[in-house]
């Protein structure tokens, strides 16, 4: 046998330099400092902040249709009360007539801290034209 390479594969590893990458741990970056390079490259961090952006003005909108519709509804919420609080009151025979009251009393507190979040309102003030929300 002859010391000359041959151009068959052998079980043996080869001792000639590759052309290719030899695949060293060492050699790669942190895995920290990959994954802070890639939400570089993709922008994370600018589109987190456009969704949260995008969220919090679709939620003060929210509130402030819910508190619209609170004031603009009041009077049939609070009939609406009048209705469930005598229901309760007479399948109970009036024996948590006191707890009806200060479940309703939250109720309508909880339904005037509601409208209190239309633009520019408070609970008894009469709905006024329409005022478009503030952006801050």
């Amino acid at each position: 046998m002859s010391d000359q390479p041959t151009d068959q594969p052998s079980d043996q590893p080869s001792t000639q330099p590759s052309d290719q990458p030899e695949h060293n741990p060492s050699h790669k970056p942190p895995l920290g400092e990959g994954l802070r390079a890639k939400l570089e490259d993709y922008e994370v961090d600018r589109r987190l902040n456009e969704l949260a952006s995008t969220l919090e003005h679709a939620v003060r909108q929210g509130v402030a249709k819910a508190g619209e519709l609170a004031h603009e509804h009041k009077g049939d919420i609070e009939r609406l009360f009048d209705k469930a609080a005598g229901a309760v009151d007479r399948r109970t025979d009036g024996k948590h007539a006191d707890k009806i009251s200060q479940v309703r009393g939250s109720l309508e507190r909880g339904v005037d801290r509601i409208a209190e979040h239309r633009p520019g309102g408070t609970p008894d003030e009469p709905p006024g034209p329409d005022v478009p929300p503030s952006n801050g």
